[in-house]
């Protein structure tokens, strides 16, 4: 991702940068780009001219500013976009200071002179375009860096790709290695403590109640759920007909079709548990209809769908996962230690015990089914 290095004139530089603020904000206080810069390829494959020492950065769309935090690097941001300000995420539960920055604007893009006065020296943009973030740096001036922010199911390398191309442009890539291959080598464990089940003892497993723009009912869910992925175990909702599949806007199915898989063990994301669990609890149609509730193998997990993924969240209800499903091979495990083991890993701070003031914490929920 990285280029040569280049030293341009300022006055070259200032032609470069097409008059780096709006007009409507110009004025004193416009920051001096000249000097030594860097081109950076972005994941769009755009050629993008940044200064070589970044101070001030902004994240824009969803799953940017969780970026920045992973990388340790909240002190570079100028500006938050506004409601991250009332979020429940955990990298705001680690660095509060962030609720405290300016604003940049609404989700998922800001305001243009809310972002020209934060005066970043680059701003990241998520889920975008080519045109889009070219579009953003003609009209403020500020280079614009597009990252795609992967997977933890198929595009996982991308999202890797991504936290290194943004840990080049701010002077943080030994952070970003660390990461990496903290993530790498938990992976490589939970299939080490996998890996030797039988084909035929492979138990059948259905994540319901996932978050897509808010909390859903049981029947949202997840065909490629990484934790079970992570674990080898067998989704249910895996063998939907993917053009019913739909990460960004959700995936949902009909009740009928839960009770005709009638899974061996029932998952529930936490943040909908107020709509789940009434669909669930005892008397309904699926609590009579499943096994799985029945035998009181029904599980809280924690939320993940925030506003993109959080993939500690995801790291960390891997492991829980791996608990309850083979709790020979995971005996050694204590959830609450390693998600927070997970949480200082990501974020620098074990922050579990706040998380579970909100949501509750892993948990069997056979109790709560009332």
């Amino acid at each position: 991702m990285i280029g040569k290095r280049i030293n341009i004139p300022k006055w070259l530089l200032t032609g470069l940068m097409l008059g780096f603020v709006l007009s409507a904000c110009a004025g004193e206080g416009e920051n001096d780009r000249a000097g030594d810069v860097q081109l950076i390829q972005d994941m769009t494959g755009r050629e993008v001219a940044v200064p070589e020492e970044v101070n001030r950065v902004i994240g824009l769309r969803a799953g940017a500013l969780r970026m920045l935090a992973y990388l340790d690097a909240i002190d570079l941001v100028a500006a938050i976009e506004e409601p991250e300000r009332t979020a429940d995420r955990p990298y705001l539960m680690a660095y509060p200071e962030l609720r405290e920055r300016p604003g940049a604007g609404p989700l998922m893009g800001g305001d243009l002179e809310l972002i020209v006065s934060a005066r970043p020296d680059v701003i990241f943009m998520t889920f975008t375009s080519r045109g889009q973030a070219d579009e953003l740096q003609r009209r403020t001036g500020i280079p614009v860096i597009a990252l795609d922010y992967g997977d933890f199911s198929h595009r996982r390398e991308i999202f890797f790709d991504s936290l290194k191309l943004m840990a080049t442009v701010i002077g943080k890539i030994d952070r970003a290695d660390e990461l990496v291959s903290y993530i790498q080598n938990s992976l490589q464990k939970l299939q080490e403590r996998t890996e030797s089940q039988a084909e035929n003892e492979v138990q059948r497993v259905y994540i319901g109640g996932v978050s897509y723009s808010g909390t859903q009912g049981i029947s949202s869910t997840e065909p490629y759920y990484p934790p079970f992925r992570f674990l080898g175990v067998k989704n249910v909702a895996e063998e939907l007909d993917e053009r019913r599949i739909n990460p960004i806007q959700g995936t949902f199915i009909d009740k009928e079709q839960l009770i005709l898989w009638n899974p061996d063990v029932l998952f529930v994301d936490l943040a909908s548990l107020s709509i789940t669990g009434s669909e669930i609890s005892r008397g309904t149609p699926l609590y009579v209809s499943l096994k799985a509730l029945q035998q009181g193998q029904v599980y809280g997990m924690l939320p993940y769908n925030n506003y993109s993924a959080s993939y500690e969240n995801i790291l960390a209800n891997g492991w829980y996962a791996g608990k309850v499903l083979f709790p020979d091979a995971f005996s050694d495990i204590d959830p609450d230690k390693k998600t927070d083991e997970i949480f200082e890993a990501f974020l620098g701070k074990p922050v579990y015990e706040e998380l579970k003031e909100v949501w509750g914490g892993f948990r069997q929920l056979d109790g709560e089914l009332l």
